[in-house]
């Protein structure tokens, strides 16, 4: 009987440790998924400023940077170009998102399985304390979601970005 019983507590330790393996592996490959979603968005967030530096000061989006070369889809380039030079004042802030129902998303991209899509809004302008009169910051929103089709998994980054307008190709990420 004594045999019988540290049978049963061996097996229910073995089956118990095989469990357990299973859930940390099942763990662990959840939250490389999540990894992968999030460095997909935040390549998606790093293509969104390059494409706001480029733009800005000649006030369209570069032939190089439109589809099929580039990330901007051409339907939406010509509304791009307003929303990051904030005109005409209708544009600022434009409700338009790039994932969900009515989806124009202005930045479209494919990292690894994972299809990106990023929206670019400006928010506001301000001079730039101690400078000229066309000297400003301007300041945007973009916000990149990325899914992954085959697992369902999604992940999305919001940043707001001060870039400072004229001459300059500098943009700073700003705390939410």
């Amino acid at each position: 009987m004594t045999v019988m019983m540290i049978m049963l507590m061996a097996g229910t330790l073995g089956v118990s440790a095989l469990t357990m393996t299973g859930l940390e592996n099942s763990m662990a490959g959840a939250i490389r998924m999540v990894e992968e979603g999030t460095d997909a968005a935040e390549s998606c967030v790093g293509m969104s400023v390059n494409v706001i530096q480029n733009s800005v000061d000649p006030g369209v989006v570069p032939a190089t940077l439109i589809a099929p070369a580039g990330p901007v889809p051409a339907a939406n380039a010509a509304i791009l170009s307003q929303e990051i030079n904030g005109a005409p004042v209708s544009m600022r802030n434009n409700p338009d998102v790039a994932v969900g129902a009515g989806n124009a998303p202005n930045i479209t991209m494919a990292v690894n399985n994972y299809l990106v899509n990023g929206d670019i809004d400006f928010l506001y302008s301000k001079q730039r304390a101690g400078s000229d009169e066309n000297t400003k910051d301007f300041f945007y929103r973009v916000d990149c979601t990325a899914a992954n089709a085959a697992t369902g998994a999604t992940s999305r980054v919001i940043a707001v970005f001060d870039c400072l307008h004229l001459g300059s190709d500098t943009c700073q990420r700003r705390a939410l």
